[in-house]
């Protein structure tokens, strides 16, 4: 169970789950429409917005077969097309999951579906397609109204469309056996037939095939990069948002994870050899809820020690497939990108590390590693083989970067993980992009709007009530509703605020930049791409107004660059 969460908490939870369907159900109608698609007819329902804005809602389309049996681990197949219509006005189970609240697996294999959201199926002209990828470390999360509601995009001339993907050990185990056929990325190769689908079937609900945005956020960005710079998508789709993270953050690539297969099975009481054929004969038949439920105990001391949050997620294919999504390390993969000559968005929030506050809570005793910040050096310097003084140079300069006294504090760590899981990372990508885009502008933001007068449930999951910053994943509070929404006044600043983020969002999706004069607070400003020659980067500063000013982050980030003087090669 959740101990970031009191008893109170919890009940709360409940509660708002409870009231949350109660809602939902009184802002559906009985009024259905049917559109077609490539495999089959689908059914919708006319539901009101936490406004009353009438909509459209089709959830539940199946875009792949269900990934049980001989399919499990496997790419995923095209759906076997229906006869007649098929009913789509509920979302179907989720990936495979432990709840994050109340510590029990949820979910189905049978999870690859998606949603379409519009509010006028056949407009005079089509509509820009908005594509969403949750995040939630690959281990958890869904395309569901209770997370990622479309009320907010509702107003807008758009149509958003909501995927789920395979998730944890079913979405990411990899094995080395080419005759196996098991090369990992099942989750990433689940996006990608999503997004064919989207492409092929979106003009049915009214959008265009020919601007489509996928966006998402955390591992939901991740996803997103891995969208752009895999081969499998060119064409697909047409501008990209990544919202905190990128295939290169240090969590978002696991490079070779052949290991972690056989260390699974052992935990789910394989008790043969370490020979791919077995184990995978073995966990094909393990219950799926058994296989999640051991996951977070896969990871090895050493393992938590080098800063490896996941044991399974992304990483590099060992042999090549038609499907292969992760051919070489995605550093690479970006410099020849088909997404090059494509419009991106990027950003954070104001303080990314936040999402440590549980860690430091739980183990005090990390903030020591402010002092002594080892551990963070970026994998690929460490892969060098530096000299004992190299290394405690490059550790010096991280300390001093980000200590503000003697000592380390939790304020301290909390923004050197920050800077190490997303702030660098982030500029790192905006490099790429000016060293092999041509010209294809990139767009930086900073989302710093503070309030807890609405909140996100990953915030509430994390650090409870009652902590000031604008955290990992408090953007989402004002792009989708949830089960922890509510109507608002339209004068205060939270409503104004999420008018304001929507139209940012939905102006780049349109056009490919985020600006609009009739965005409240953007008239009175001047907001170009990020370009080569900016000595500083300047960034879209989002709070109670807007602003474009040097990123607050750039000192730092400056100093994280110079780790790679002697190696600039790898920095991207």
């Amino acid at each position: 169970m959740n101990k970031n969460l009191g008893f109170v908490e919890r009940l709360r939870w409940r509660l708002k789950t409870i009231e949350h369907k109660v809602q939902q159900y009184l802002l559906s109608t009985n009024e259905t429409v049917v559109a077609d698609t490539e495999y089959g007819q689908v059914r919708g329902v006319k539901r009101l917005s936490l406004y009353d804005v009438p909509y459209f809602s089709f959830e539940g389309i199946p875009y792949a077969q269900p990934p049980v049996g001989e399919l499990r681990f496997k790419a995923p197949q095209r759906p076997i097309p229906w006869e007649g219509v098929r009913d789509c006005s509920q979302p179907k189970d989720k990936a495979v999951q432990v709840h994050f609240v109340f510590d029990k697996v949820e979910g189905s294999e049978d999870c690859l579906y998606l949603n379409v959201y519009t509010n006028n199926v056949k407009p005079d002209k089509p509509r820009p397609v908005m594509v969403w990828i949750h995040g939630g470390a690959f281990i958890i999360g869904e395309a569901s109204r209770e997370w990622y509601g479309p009320d907010y995009f509702m107003k807008e001339d758009v149509v958003l469309v909501t995927i789920q993907y395979r998730l944890g050990a079913l979405g990411f185990m990899t094995l080395k056996s080419a005759e196996l056929n098991v090369p990992g990325n099942a989750g990433l190769k689940d996006q990608v037939l999503a997004l064919k689908w989207i492409k092929n079937n979106c003009a049915s609900f009214g959008g265009d095939p020919n601007c489509i945005t996928v966006f998402g956020e955390s591992a939901g960005a991740a996803s997103t990069h891995y969208m752009m710079i895999t081969e499998q998508t060119q064409g697909l789709f047409h501008r990209g948002i990544l919202q905190s993270g990128s295939a290169i953050c240090p969590w978002a690539y696991n490079g070779d994870n052949t290991h972690n297969a056989y260390r699974i099975a052992k935990l789910v009481g394989y008790k043969g050899e370490d020979n791919d054929k077995d184990v995978l004969q073995f966990l094909q038949h393990v219950k799926a809820k058994d296989l999640i439920r051991v996951e977070e105990h896969v990871l090895t001391l050493e393992d938590h020690m080098n800063k490896i949050l996941f044991a399974f997620g992304p990483s590099l294919e060992p042999f090549s497939t038609p499907e292969c999504v992760i051919p070489k390390p995605p550093k690479d993969m970006m410099k020849t990108a088909w997404s090059n000559s494509i419009p991106m968005f990027i950003g954070n929030t104001s303080y990314e590390g936040l999402l440590w506050v549980p860690e430091v809570k739980l183990m005090p005793q990390v903030v020591q590693q402010v002092d002594v910040p080892t551990p963070f050096i970026p994998k690929e310097l460490l892969a060098t083989k530096p000299s004992k003084e190299k290394l405690d140079s490059w550790s010096v300069k991280i300390r001093d970067v980000h200590r503000t006294g003697t000592e380390g504090t939790a304020d301290n760590y909390m923004d050197l993980c920050s800077i190490n899981y997303f702030v660098f990372p982030a500029l790192r990508v905006v490099h790429s992009r000016h060293a092999y885009a041509a010209g294809a502008p990139v767009y930086f933001y900073r989302f710093d709007f503070d309030s807890e007068e609405l909140i996100f449930p990953y915030r509430i999951m994390r650090m409870g009530r009652g902590v000031k910053g604008v955290s990992h994943a408090d953007d989402l509070t004002y792009l989708f509703s949830s089960l922890l929404a509510r109507r608002l006044p339209k004068e205060s600043r939270e409503y104004r605020n999420i008018e304001r983020t929507v139209g940012i969002w939905t102006q780049f999706a349109a056009t490919g930049n985020p600006y609009s004069e009739k965005i409240n607070g953007m008239d009175t400003l001047t907001l170009d791409p990020v370009r080569k020659s900016d000595e500083v980067i300047k960034c879209l500063n989002i709070s109670d107004d807007l602003k474009f000013v040097d990123l607050p982050e750039w000192s730092k980030c400056k100093v994280w660059e110079s780790l790679f003087d002697d190696n600039k090669d790898l920095l991207f």
